[in-house]
């Protein structure tokens, strides 16, 4: 399989941490002491740094999340020399989107005039793009469809943070929301002659769901038991118990590399990862020995950028010329569910 574009869109407003601790301390202020505040800014901060987060690009106030998709999705078709009627299948794969049915999509494959194209949503968190590149690859090899579009749309942010703090424990699941950078990205992906070397293992562990959510309305109707009380729990406001799915995810993601002998025989030459932090994004490589001058961190840059995080990361990394035809891919995510995920591949365009 060969990528014949892989392009993004990022809205203009430039965020950075002094902002939102200004924000969150000033909107929390009927909840806490100013003893409480000056410890909540102080800790914020300190998490901010650790986490290596500096700024973050959201919506200015003239700006749509849809422009962004379709941003990138049209840069996608130009910069691979395809018409919209080549597309012969869309797969969007954001968690930002405006409603639970139909397909988000079906309105990109309106917008983008893909008539050519049927189209589906797969979710699954922040590996939502590479569970896509997985399917594109099954069903490119198995002939079922020649061009297939991946396109996310992670305008998240302020539809699902909570600015206001009323305890410093607040902290424990509520800190990672401000890392939350946004972006749109638009993958085009072919058949090719070349043998790619694709190889992908995924691993679940569903015990852990209730650790990062966006709950909807209902959502103790299909819950066994969350680690907040119910009444706690706002709906469609996001949560993640960051230090503990980290703890997790980096235990579980180090050793689903080490055990796979088909990942840690492959001789990659650089590696993108889910941004969640680029300090956890450094440890795993440190860990497992995987080159720590080979890793492409964007997190610093861009924030946590969802499912855009490792498209963006390669788009950026094909304009800084480190990732050209022929290069050796290996991806690792971590993702809300919880589940791990590593892939290895020679990019070929």
């Amino acid at each position: 399989m060969r990528y014949c574009a892989v392009e993004y869109a990022i809205p203009s407003k430039l965020v950075t941490n002094t902002e939102i601790i200004q924000e969150i301390v000033s909107r929390s202020k009927r909840y806490l002491t100013e003893k409480a505040l000056n410890l909540l800014e102080l800790r914020l901060d300190e998490l901010f740094k650790k986490s290596v987060t500096s700024v973050r690009y959201h919506r200015a106030k003239n700006e749509r999340a849809i422009q962004f998709g379709i941003e990138a999705g049209k840069k996608a078709l130009k910069s691979s020399g395809m018409s919209p009627n080549d597309i012969d299948l869309l797969i969007y794969v954001g968690v930002g989107r405006g409603y639970i049915e139909p397909a988000t999509a079906n309105v990109f494959q309106k917008i983008l005039k893909l008539k050519a194209a049927t189209c589906f949503d797969i979710l699954d968190a922040c590996a939502s793009w590479l569970r896509a590149i997985h399917v594109a690859h099954s069903f490119i090899k198995s002939g079922a469809y020649k061009n297939i579009m991946i396109l996310n749309c992670e305008f998240n942010f302020r539809e699902y943070a909570n600015f206001e703090f009323k305890s410093l424990k607040d902290i424990d699941f509520n800190f990672p929301t401000f890392t939350i950078g946004e972006a749109a990205t638009a993958t085009i992906v072919s058949d090719s002659e070349k043998d790619d070397e694709y190889y992908a293992s995924f691993k679940t562990w569903g015990d852990r769901h209730n650790l990062c959510k966006i709950p909807l309305p209902h959502f103790s109707e299909y819950s066994d038991g969350e680690l907040r009380k119910g009444g706690e729990i706002q709906p469609l406001t996001f949560f993640s118990y960051g230090e503990k799915l980290f703890r997790f995810v980096f235990s579980r993601l180090c050793r689903h590399y080490r055990e796979d002998a088909t990942l840690n025989q492959f001789r990659h030459e650089i590696i993108f990862s889910h941004a969640a932090s680029d300090a956890m994004s450094d440890k795993v490589i440190q860990s497992c020995k995987l080159g720590e001058t080979k890793g492409y961190n964007t997190h610093k840059r861009f924030g946590n950028t969802v499912s855009a995080s490792v498209p963006l990361a390669m788009a950026l990394a094909m304009e800084d010329g480190k990732l050209k035809d022929g290069t050796n891919v290996l991806t690792g995510f971590g993702s809300a569910g919880v589940s791990t995920a590593w892939s290895r591949f020679k990019f070929l365009t």
